[in-house]
C-alpha cells in the first residue's frame, strides 16, 4: 500500500486544475495543498480546500510547479529558502530544464510533460528526473492519473511540442472542418456534432496498427478519403504540419534560453 505523502500544488491555471481534478479522482495517497496568488482564479475556483496565496515553508512531499515560464525566476528567487531539500520538485513548465532547477536547488527534481488529460486520470506522462528509482513513490502515484514512460530529457522539446501541445493540434483541425462542413452548406450544430463523434471513435481505430496502415484501411482507390488525401499532398499538408511542430520545438527551445538568461 502507498503511504501518503504532501502534495502541494503551485499555480491553478488550467494545468493546475486538471491535476487537481485527476488526483481528486483518487480517494487515498495524497494531502493535497493548494497556492495561487490570483484573487480571480482562486474565486472562480469550486474546491473545498483552503488556497494560500504564497509559500511559507515546504519540509517535506513534492512541490508541483504550475506556474508560467516567465514567472519561474521570480518564485524561485522568493521561495528556494522556503523549500527544505528532501522536496521532491516536480516541474511540467514548458522549456524549463532540469539543470535550470539544479543550479538553485539541492532537491530532486522530476520534468515531467502531461497534457490535460490527466483531469480524467486518462493521459500519459513523458518524464525524466536527476534521481534514481522512485523517490517517494510519486512516480507510482503519477500512474494513477495515466500511464508514464521515462525518455531523454533531450527529446523533451519536441515531447512538448507534440504531445503538451498536441490537444490544440487536433482540436484545431476539427474546428477547421466543422468550419469546412459549415461552408459546405451544413449548420453548424450538426457539423460540430459529427465531428465531435469522429473524435470520440478515433481511439478505437489505432490499436497497434501504424498510422499510415490505418489510413490505407480507410482509402479505396480513387474514392472520397483519396480524394481528399490527394488534396492534401498537393496543398504540402507535410510540410504545413512540420513547420507548426518545428515552431513549437523552437519555442520550446526559446523559453530555456531566455529562463536560463534571466
Amino acid at each position: 500500500m502507498m503511504t501518503d505523502i504532501n502534495l502541494h500544488i503551485i499555480g491553478l491555471g488550467n494545468l493546475g486544475q486538471s491535476f487537481l481534478n485527476g488526483f481528486n479522482n483518487i480517494d487515498h495517497g495524497f494531502n493535497i495543498y493548494l497556492y495561487e496568488e490570483n484573487s480571480q482564479v482562486v474565486n472562480n475556483l469550486n474546491t473545498t480546500y483552503e488556497i494560500q496565496e504564497s509559500i511559507n515553508e515546504i519540509d517535506d512531499g513534492v512541490v508541483l510547479l504550475c506556474i508560467k515560464p516567465n514567472d519561474l525566476n521570480s518564485f524561485i528567487n522568493l521561495t528556494k529558502s522556503k523549500i527544505s531539500s528532501g522536496v521532491l520538485i516536480a516541474s511540467p513548465i514548458a522549456g524549463t530544464t532540469i539543470s535550470h532547477y539544479e543550479n538553485n536547488f539541492e532537491n530532486k527534481i522530476i520534468r515531467l510533460m502531461p497534457n490535460l488529460s490527466i483531469s480524467n486520470n486518462s493521459g500519459f506522462i513523458p518524464f525524466t528526473k536527476n534521481y534514481e528509482e522512485d523517490y517517494l513513490g510519486f512516480i507510482s502515484k503519477l500512474n494513477l492519473l495515466g500511464e508514464t514512460h521515462e525518455y531523454s530529457e533531450d527529446l523533451f522539446d519536441i515531447i512538448t511540442a507534440i504531445f503538451g501541445s498536441g490537444p490544440a493540434w487536433y482540436f484545431e483541425l476539427s474546428s477547421k472542418i466543422t468550419d469546412s462542413a459549415v461552408n459546405l452548406g451544413m449548420k453548424k450544430e450538426d457539423a460540430k456534432l459529427i465531428v465531435q463523434k469522429l473524435m470520440l471513435s478515433l481511439p478505437s481505430l489505432v490499436g497497434n496498427n501504424d498510422f499510415d496502415q490505418v489510413v490505407n484501411n480507410i482509402k479505396s482507390p480513387n474514392g472520397t478519403t483519396e480524394a481528399g488525401l490527394n488534396s492534401l499532398a498537393n496543398d504540402s499538408f507535410d510540410k504545413v504540419i512540420f513547420n507548426a511542430i518545428e515552431s513549437a520545438v523552437n519555442r520550446s527551445i526559446e523559453i530555456s534560453k531566455d529562463t536560463d538568461d534571466e
